[in-house]
């Protein structure tokens, strides 16, 4: 009895944190808030469960990420099962659908205005965070876009590779923020939208030496 207490406490944290963060900002929201938010009765939960602040927030990134990663990868199994793996547009629907998927129930929505927050905050590297969460689909998308991309210098694909989270989730929040307007698109077609977009970016040649636009004297 007494570890479902604490278990429904520490998710109701979570919850509280997220919606705070998402909707004040990562630096604007102190422990008081969210104990109070959630309902807890001591104030010093945030620290008994978490540890502290930044603790929570990397709690908060991970909770909904191990259901997103769980989806990635049966999807990626899906290509294999059809041999489209190394099909650079769907390897970047698989990797964004779940997401654009979630804006459609409110938490999800949350969530993708709260990776906004983690990816423009300096304490945070969304790389690291990944990995510590679960970095199988990432590693699985990687090594095929790298496969897949030969033509691309390994070190340009690389930094690519590690802006395709932030980039995805702009275009996640913006999604979010039109389902809330009631102008959105289907789930699937933006996802497939995105795919587009993110693979051309991938794939782009570097720009040659002569092709740098020089200041006119």
């Amino acid at each position: 009895m007494q570890h479902a207490t604490r278990q429904k406490t520490k998710a109701a944290l979570i919850r509280a944190a997220e919606r705070l963060f998402a909707e004040r900002g990562l630096g604007s929201v102190s422990v008081r808030d969210v104990t109070r938010a959630a309902g807890a009765r001591n104030e010093s939960a945030v620290h008994y469960h978490f540890g502290g602040m930044e603790a929570l927030i990397r709690e908060v990134f991970a909770d909904r990420y191990r259901e997103i990663e769980r989806t990635r990868l049966a999807r990626i199994a899906d290509m294999d099962a059809a041999a489209q793996d190394r099909d650079i547009e769907l390897l970047m629907e698989a990797a964004v659908g779940p997401l654009f998927e979630a804006c459609l129930e409110g938490d999800g929505r949350l969530y993708a205005r709260f990776c906004v927050q983690i990816c423009t905050d300096p304490r945070f590297d969304v790389a690291e965070l990944v990995r510590d969460t679960g970095m199988e689909s990432a590693t699985l998308i990687r090594d095929r876009v790298s496969a897949s991309l030969e033509d691309v210098p390994p070190d340009m694909l690389i930094a690519r590779l590690r802006q395709l989270f932030t980039i995805s989730i702009v275009l996640v929040a913006d999604y979010a923020r039109l389902v809330e307007a009631g102008t959105a698109p289907p789930a699937g077609e933006a996802a497939r939208e995105a795919a587009v977009s993110l693979a051309g970016f991938l794939r782009a040649k570097p720009a040659a030496p002569d092709a740098v636009a020089r200041p006119v004297s």
